[in-house]
């Protein structure tokens, strides 16, 4: 026997619609067996003219045997449940088309269903009151994070989510309520012609949802793909890098690399990364031995190191409001107070101890360095990165 499951695409509180569709199927040689919260199952039968119906019960469908004895005996067979709503049907060479005899008591059934649902509006809407805190939360926990690594993205993501159930469960009730009304005013509810135009429209919002996650965990698979330590430390090329290198402001003569670890480069790499709000960026770690020489104080090897990066923005505002993140970071990290020395070159420039940050535009330059060179020899060399990109652009 051949069968087939659709995706219930209609909303539980689209009574009718659901009616309809049902109906259309049967029209169409597929005949109702199961339900779930979202699918449906059907079994190819002979094309039939079948009339379904829904009643909606407190307790489940096993619980109300004299009523399911009523049904029957009135010509109506129960077939499949969603959750609070029973579907019956009837036959197909019977003239009986409506379930329920009395519009005021189908009334109090719908009754039930709104119930339900308002008790799940009122849950969801402190979860998302929960939700949106943590996500706010998440939002201003690391700012630097949130530019460079994407990582606004899930909170945002998790901020829309919670506000469109929200939303959907709010059109459930008003359509509930409009349905009780028509009920109330001993009205039955009409079968609807367009089910055709909701159900699709139901199907096409479910589906460019379905999409748009799809593309989101892909880019985020992606982006751990790049996470692996080859990936992540990069040896260093041999040709002119969009950043300052410890080779524009020392003596490249009388040193070498030198690698903690000799297994791994991470103590020297070069990587290129990008995110939505920063679709350039460049790092460069470089940690090496000077021949022959000690630190100051006489405690070792001479190993100056360097981490230097450039960020590349989509605009200027994003890029002065992450360069007043990189000055808040460094001020927590204990790296003094920040300096700001006169420039005729940068749009900006601070000096933190260790690290100079200066931006121009809508590019970051970010050097951090550990070595007995002054600060007035990284920004010279900064300066001179600059002068020869605009040149070269």
């Amino acid at each position: 026997m051949k069968t087939k499951r659709k995706i219930l695409w209609l909303d539980l509180w689209q009574i009718a619609e659901q009616e309809a569709w049902l109906a259309d199927k049967a029209a169409k040689g597929w005949e109702l067996t199961k339900m779930t919260g979202l699918t449906a199952n059907f079994k190819k039968a002979a094309p039939q003219t079948i009339t379904y119906k829904t009643d909606i019960f407190k307790e489940p469908i096993s619980q109300n045997p004299e009523q399911l004895k009523q049904y029957e005996q009135a010509g109506w067979r129960y077939v499949a449940s969603r959750g609070h709503l029973h579907f019956f049907r009837n036959n197909s060479q019977s003239t009986v088309k409506e379930i329920h005899t009395d519009p005021i008591h189908q009334a109090e059934t719908i009754r039930l269903l709104k119930t339900s649902l308002k008790i799940r509006a009122y849950l969801i809407a402190l979860l998302t009151l929960i939700g949106i805190a943590l996500a706010v939360f998440m939002l201003t926990l690391d700012p630097v994070r949130n530019y460079l690594n994407d990582e606004f993205l899930s909170p945002i993501i998790q901020i829309f989510i919670f506000i469109g159930i929200n939303l959907l469960i709010l059109k459930g009730l008003i359509h509930l309520n409009k349905l009780i009304k028509i009920l109330q005013s001993n009205q039955r509810i009409q079968p609807v012609p367009d089910f055709r135009k909701k159900y699709y429209q139901n199907k096409i919002i479910g589906l460019s949802v379905i999409s748009f996650f799809a593309v989101f965990f892909l880019y985020e698979f992606s982006k751990s793909g790049n996470t692996t330590l080859a990936k992540s430390f990069p040896p260093i090329p041999e040709k002119e890098l969009p950043v300052v290198q410890m080779d524009d402001f020392t003596d490249k003569t009388n040193h070498k690399p030198y690698f903690y670890d000799q297994n791994s480069n991470r103590d020297n790499y070069y990587s290129v990364n990008s995110s939505i709000l920063v679709p350039e960026q460049y790092e460069l770690q470089q940690h090496v031995e000077v021949e022959g020489e000690k630190w100051e104080d006489g405690s070792g090897p001479y190993r100056p190191s360097l981490t230097s990066r450039q960020y590349i923005f989509l605009n200027e505002v994003l890029a002065k409001r992450l360069f007043q993140y990189l000055i808040d970071s460094e001020e927590e990290l204990h790296r003094g107070d920040a300096t700001f020395p006169n420039t005729t070159v940068f749009d900006e420039l601070v000096v933190l101890e260790n690290s100079v940050l200066s931006r121009k535009g809508h590019i970051i330059y970010y050097v951090t360095y550990y070595g007995k060179e002054s600060v007035e020899e990284i920004i010279h060399a900064m300066e001179l990165l600059l002068t020869d990109e605009a040149q070269r652009s």
